[in-house]
C-alpha cells in the first residue's frame, strides 16, 4: 500500500512536470477565400479553420480556468495572416468599450491580443484590439512599433467578435518552406479584472516568451517587397516676440514644408527607414522645470522618427535622441557676441534636422545589426544694426551623428552587444567618439544572470595654435553585476566604476564621473491574491559610493518601497529613503578640485490611487523629509489628481502639485574668488489640465494646459570652506531670488482618414518668464504670466501612407 502511494505521488509529479514543460500547439490552415474584415465572423472560410480555446487566468487567480469562453482561429494565404476571435460574454451590455487614441490600451475597454515570434523566440510581434476597435501593436525590440493592418470589432448578443488582417509586410520572418512560430493570444476582461492566456506565462518567469505556444503549418509563404512612402506637406504660422531693449514687438512668420518618410525592406530581415526634411512643429510640448542642480534634466522623445525602431540603439545609455535637434551650443552666448548698435533679430532655439536614416534587423543566427545616421544644418543667430545691416552669428555648425551596433542573441536568453557612437562637427568644433560593449549571461533555467558593460569615450578638441592638431580626452566606465532573475524573491549586487574624464554627452546621456558605486537590492513579490490584496511588489536597495581618486565617500543611500494592489483594484504605495552619512560632493561647487559636504537626510512618501475602471478615478501623493543635521530643512509636498470619464468618448483629468522645501542649501554664485552657497526657500506649484473627445476611433480632439510656477527666496548666504563645510557670510550682497513661470497649451485635432494616413491641426501657446522679484499671490502671479511675452503657433499637416503592395494590387486590378 505504501509502495502504491509513493508510486502514485511520483507519477503525479511527473505528469505535472510534463504538463509544465509541454508547450501548446495550434495548426493553422491556408485559405483560398479571403474573409471580409467586418467583425461578423460569418465567412465560409472560418468553418474549415481549427479552433484554439481553453484559456487560463493569469490574473486574478493564476492557473484557474477562464470564467468566459474565448475561441480563436487563424488562416493565412500568400499575402497575410487572418485572425478570428470570439469573446463570449453572458452580459454583452456590460462589456467595457471606451474609445481612445491608437495604441492607448489603458482605456476602460475589454481587449484581445495575439502575438507571433517568427525567429526562434527572439522578437515578438503583438497586435491588439479593444472592444471599441482601438488598434495596438508592439514589438519586443521596439515598444513604439506601428504597423498598418486591418481590423474590425462587433458587440453581438453572445459577446464581442474581432477580425484582423495582418499583412506580411508588417512582420519579418524566415524564408524557409515550412515554418513554426511562437504563438500566444490573451483576453482582458475589465469589469472583473481578469486577464486570460492561451499559453500560461507565470509572472515569476524572467522571460515569459519562452512559455508561449507554437503555431504550425505555415508553408510556402514569402516576404513581400516591403516598401512604403509617407509624404507630407505642412503649413506653419508663428507669432513670436522680438526684444528691442525694454520693448517687445511681435513678428508674424509663415512657412511651409514638405518631405517624406521612406520604409524599405532590404530583405526579410533588415529594414531601412529614412526621413527627409522632417517637420516636428506638431510634437507635444515638454514639461519643462527649473534646474538648480548640476545634473542635466532629460525629457521624453516625442518625435515619431526618433521614437520608433530605436530600441537597438539604446544600448549602454549612449544614445539620447534629444541631442539631435537640440538647443545650439552658442544659443545663450549669441547676445554677448553683438557688436555696438546691434540687436538680435532672430536666434533659433533648435538646430534643424536635414535628414536621418536607420537600418536595423536581425539575421537567422540571432545577430541584430543597427545603423543610424542624422545630419543637422548650420544654425545662425541673426544680428541687425541701426542701419539695417544683417550679420550671421554661427551658434551650431553642420553636424553628423552616427551609431553602429551589433547585438548577438545567445542560448538561454543571453546576449552580447557592441556599439559605437560618433559625432563630427564642421569648422573645427569638437568631435566625439564613444565605444561600448555589454553582455547578459543567463543560466539554463533563466533563474540567475550576470550582467556587464564597458564604455570608452573620446573627445577631440582643436588645439588653438597648431593646424590640424586635436587634443584627445579619453575616459572609461564599466559595470558588473549578478542577480537572481526569476521567482518571488529577486536580489542582486553590482559594481560601477566611472573615471573622471568619461564624457558621453555629445550623443548620449550625461553621466557624473569620478565615482565607484556598490549597489545591493532585494525584492519580494507576491503575484497571487490573498485575503488582503491582489498582488504586492516590495524592494529595498542600498548604494555606497566613493571617489576613486581621494577615497572619500560620495554616495550613501538606503531606499525602501512597498506596493500593493488591493482587492478592489485600487493601489497603495509607501516608501522612504535615507542618507545615513554625510558625503562629499565634487560637482556642486562648480569649481574643479573643490568639494562640499552634504547633509544627512530622510525622506518618506505615500501614494494611493483608486480603481481606474470607475468613471471617477483619484490619485493622491504625500511626501516629506528633513535634514538630520543642525539645519532645519523640513520639506513637504503633495499631488492630487482627478480623472473623470463623462462617457465612452469624453474624459478630463486635472493634476495639482505643491512642493515646499523650507530650507534648501546649494550653489548660488562665485564672488571675489569665493564659492557662495545659499540657503533658500523653494516653493513649486504645478497645475495641469487635459481633456480629450473622440468623435470616432480615428478622429479626436485634445487639449493640454500646464502652468509651472517655481520661486526661490534666499534667506542666508554661506562661503564654502576648504574642508567642504560652509560658513555664514555677510560679504556677499548679490540677489539670487527668482520667480520662474512656464505656461503651455497644446490643442490638437487628429483624423486618420485612411490606414497610416493622418491630417492634424495643432495650436500651441508657450510662455516662459523669470524675474528676481518674488510674487507670493497665486492669482497675481498668474496674471503677470499671461501679460508676459508669449509665442503662438498654428500648424496644419497632411501625411499620406503609400504602400507598394497596395498600389501594385490596384494596378493589376485595373
Amino acid at each position: 500500500m505504501k509502495l502504491i502511494f509513493v508510486i502514485t505521488i511520483f507519477l503525479s509529479i511527473q505528469i505535472i512536470l510534463f504538463g509544465q514543460n509541454t508547450k501548446r500547439e495550434y495548426s493553422t490552415t491556408r485559405t483560398s477565400v479571403i474573409p471580409k474584415i467586418d467583425g461578423i465572423l460569418d465567412d465560409i472560410c472560418w468553418q474549415k479553420a481549427f479552433s484554439a480555446e481553453n484559456l487560463q487566468q493569469l490574473r486574478p487567480i493564476e492557473g484557474a480556468n477562464a470564467t468566459m469562453s474565448t475561441v480563436v482561429k487563424v488562416l493565412y494565404d500568400n499575402n497575410a495572416i487572418y485572425v478570428y476571435a470570439m469573446m463570449y460574454d453572458p452580459s454583452p451590455d456590460s462589456i467595457k468599450n471606451e474609445l481612445g487614441a491608437r495604441d492607448n490600451m489603458s482605456v476602460n475597454a475589454d481587449a484581445f491580443y495575439i502575438g507571433f515570434i517568427p525567429y526562434n523566440r527572439l522578437d515578438a510581434y503583438v497586435f491588439g484590439l479593444t472592444a471599441s476597435g482601438i488598434q495596438c501593436d508592439v514589438r519586443d525590440s521596439d515598444p513604439t512599433y506601428d504597423a498598418v493592418w486591418e481590423s474590425a470589432v462587433k458587440i453581438n448578443d453572445k459577446g464581442w467578435a474581432a477580425e484582423m488582417k495582418i499583412p506580411y509586410s508588417a512582420i519579418r520572418f524566415p524564408s524557409e518552406e515550412k515554418q513554426s512560430w511562437g504563438f500566444q493570444f490573451t483576453r482582458d476582461i475589465k469589469r472583473n479584472g481578469e486577464y486570460d492566456q492561451w499559453a500560461l506565462t507565470p509572472p515569476t518567469l524572467s522571460n515569459s516568451r519562452l512559455n508561449w505556444g507554437t503555431i504550425n503549418n505555415l508553408e510556402n509563404i514569402k516576404a513581400p517587397l516591403r516598401l512604403s512612402l509617407t509624404p507630407f506637406i505642412s503649413g506653419y504660422y508663428e507669432n513670436v516676440p522680438q526684444f528691442y531693449g525694454n520693448d517687445v514687438k511681435y513678428n508674424n512668420t509663415y512657412s511651409y514644408n514638405f518631405g517624406a518618410d521612406l520604409k524599405y525592406g532590404i530583405d526579410e530581415k533588415f529594414t531601412l527607414d529614412l526621413t527627409l526634411m522632417p517637420d516636428f512643429n506638431q510634437v507635444q510640448s515638454d514639461n519643462k522645470v527649473k534646474n538648480l542642480g548640476y545634473n542635466e534634466i532629460t525629457y521624453n522623445e516625442n518625435r515619431p522618427f526618433f521614437k520608433e525602431g530605436t530600441e537597438l540603439f539604446t544600448k549602454n545609455a549612449l544614445f539620447y535622441s534629444r541631442r539631435i535637434g537640440q538647443t545650439p551650443s552658442g544659443y545663450y552666448a549669441a547676445q554677448y557676441n553683438l557688436q555696438e548698435n546691434e540687436m538680435l533679430k532672430a536666434n533659433p532655439s533648435k538646430t534643424r534636422l536635414l535628414n536621418a536614416v536607420k537600418i536595423s534587423g536581425r539575421n537567422n543566427n540571432g545577430v541584430g545589426i543597427g545603423f543610424f545616421n542624422a545630419i543637422t544644418d548650420n544654425t545662425f543667430a541673426i544680428a541687425e544694426d541701426s542701419t539695417g545691416n544683417i550679420r550671421k552669428i554661427l551658434t551650431e555648425p553642420l553636424t553628423n551623428y552616427n551609431i553602429l551596433v551589433f547585438d548577438q542573441q545567445l542560448k538561454n536568453n543571453s546576449s552580447f552587444y557592441l556599439i559605437n557612437t560618433n559625432v563630427i562637427r564642421a569648422k573645427d568644433y569638437p568631435a566625439a567618439n564613444v565605444t561600448g560593449s555589454g553582455f547578459t549571461f543567463n543560466n539554463k533555467k533563466n533563474t540567475y544572470a550576470i550582467d556587464g558593460s564597458v564604455a570608452l569615450s573620446q573627445i577631440f578638441s582643436k588645439q588653438d595654435s597648431t593646424p590640424d592638431m586635436f587634443n584627445d580626452k579619453m575616459g572609461y566606465r564599466y559595470f558588473i553585476g549578478a542577480r537572481k532573475s526569476s521567482g518571488n524573491i529577486l536580489f542582486g549586487i553590482s559594481h560601477t566604476m566611472i573615471n573622471k574624464s568619461y564624457d558621453s554627452r555629445d550623443m548620449g546621456y550625461f553621466v557624473i564621473g569620478n565615482r565607484a558605486i556598490e549597489r545591493f537590492y532585494f525584492n519580494y513579490n507576491i503575484y497571487k491574491p490573498n485575503n488582503l490584496f491582489q498582488n504586492s511588489y516590495n524592494s529595498i536597495s542600498m548604494d555606497y559610493g566613493t571617489n576613486p581618486v581621494t577615497g572619500k565617500m560620495i554616495t550613501s543611500q538606503v531606499n525602501v518601497n512597498l506596493y500593493f494592489t488591493l482587492l478592489d483594484f485600487s493601489n497603495f504605495n509607501i516608501g522612504a529613503n535615507c542618507a545615513p552619512f554625510s558625503v562629499y560632493d565634487y560637482y556642486e561647487p562648480r569649481v574643479a578640485g573643490r568639494y562640499s559636504k552634504t547633509f544627512r537626510y530622510y525622506y518618506a512618501y505615500a501614494d494611493f490611487n483608486t480603481d481606474t475602471r470607475k468613471a471617477l478615478a483619484l490619485e493622491f501623493h504625500l511626501e516629506g523629509g528633513d535634514f538630520l543635521e543642525n539645519f532645519r530643512g523640513v520639506g513637504f509636498g503633495n499631488q492630487t489628481g482627478i480623472r473623470y470619464r463623462f462617457n465612452n468618448r469624453l474624459q478630463a483629468k486635472y493634476i495639482f502639485n505643491y512642493n515646499n522645501d523650507s530650507y534648501n542649501i546649494g550653489f548660488a554664485d562665485i564672488y571675489n574668488d569665493q564659492i557662495i552657497y545659499g540657503g533658500r526657500k523653494l516653493i513649486t506649484f504645478i497645475n495641469s489640465l487635459s481633456c480629450q473627445y473622440l468623435f470616432t476611433k480615428d478622429m479626436n480632439i485634445s487639449v493640454t494646459a500646464r502652468h509651472y510656477w517655481n520661486t526661490g527666496e534666499y534667506k542666508k548666504y554661506y562661503s564654502l570652506l576648504e574642508n567642504g563645510g560652509i560658513s555664514e557670510t555677510s560679504d556677499y550682497s548679490g540677489n539670487n531670488n527668482f520667480n520662474f513661470n512656464l505656461f503651455n497649451i497644446d490643442l490638437i485635432y487628429s483624423w486618420q482618414f485612411a490606414p497610416g494616413s493622418t491630417m492634424s491641426v495643432v495650436y500651441k501657446n508657450a510662455i516662459e518668464s523669470e524675474t528676481g522679484e518674488i510674487i507670493h499671490n497665486y492669482s497675481s502671479n498668474f496674471k503677470n504670466t499671461f501679460d508676459s511675452p508669449q509665442t503662438n503657433s498654428l500648424s496644419l499637416k497632411i501625411l499620406y501612407y503609400l504602400d507598394y503592395q497596395y498600389l501594385n494590387k490596384l494596378k493589376k486590378e485595373a
